[in-house]
């Protein structure tokens, strides 16, 4: 069997800085994004969970903070590249609080899976939706194995997501190749938040529609 480590990412190992109470720090190589929803307030913030900083083991955390809709995504990822046509396995301890839609660990062929999934069009032309494995009130060991598209140019991004509210933390994450024989995840990630945004904007562009026209104004900026 094809079946290697490539990749170990040892928390403990991450370079030290100093956090703030407001901000998470965050770790060398990875990057954080939450979802804004157009709005100018972030929805999640994520890093290294402060409670684990003097550890013997370091665990990256994603949590909601303000105000936040059910299908508003905050993640810590990284991207990975030279995975064209593989099949890879991203594992960790995970471990879930408050969470009223999903988190979990997630794989996602190309530069933004966390943000984006594909429509029909974009799946015809070898898009591959992120796949996702969600964590467990106390820590649980979960993996996540997906098949990384030519399309992506060999482009793949693995990380820790938070749908809706809640909190999740991930620590002794690891990364290997393995052969065809092991079955890819099924679960779709981010398809439920899709399906929220997608009622969410079909209900704002039907008031837009009833708002009938309006002409412009202060177009002299007075």
């Amino acid at each position: 069997m094809d079946y290697r480590a490539l990749l170990s990412i040892p928390l403990a190992a991450l370079a030290l800085s100093a956090s703030s109470a407001e901000t998470l720090r965050q770790p060398a190589g990875w990057v954080s994004f939450a979802g804004w929803d157009g709005l100018n307030s972030p929805t999640h913030e994520a890093g290294v969970a402060p409670e684990t900083e003097n550890s013997s083991q370091r665990a990256l955390t994603v949590k909601a903070i303000g105000e936040r809709k059910a299908h508003q995504i905050g993640s810590i990822f990284q991207g990975l590249t030279g995975y064209a046509y593989r099949r890879i396995r991203f594992s960790a301890q995970v471990k879930t609080a408050g969470v009223d839609q999903w988190a979990g660990i997630a794989v996602g062929s190309g530069i933004h899976p966390f943000f984006h999934v594909p429509d029909p069009q974009e799946v015809e032309a070898g898009a591959v939706a992120p796949r996702g494995s969600a964590g467990c009130p106390d820590w649980c060991d979960v993996s996540v194995v997906a098949d990384i598209s030519a399309a992506s140019g060999g482009m793949a991004t693995v990380g820790l997501a938070l749908i809706g509210n809640g909190q999740v933390w991930a620590r002794g994450f690891k990364l290997e190749i393995v052969g065809r024989e092991v079955p890819v995840t099924t679960h779709r990630f981010g398809a439920e938040a899709a399906a929220l945004n997608k009622a969410n904007g079909e209900w704002v562009e039907k008031q837009m529609r009833n708002w009938g026209a309006a002409p412009p104004q202060n177009l002299s900026l007075q």
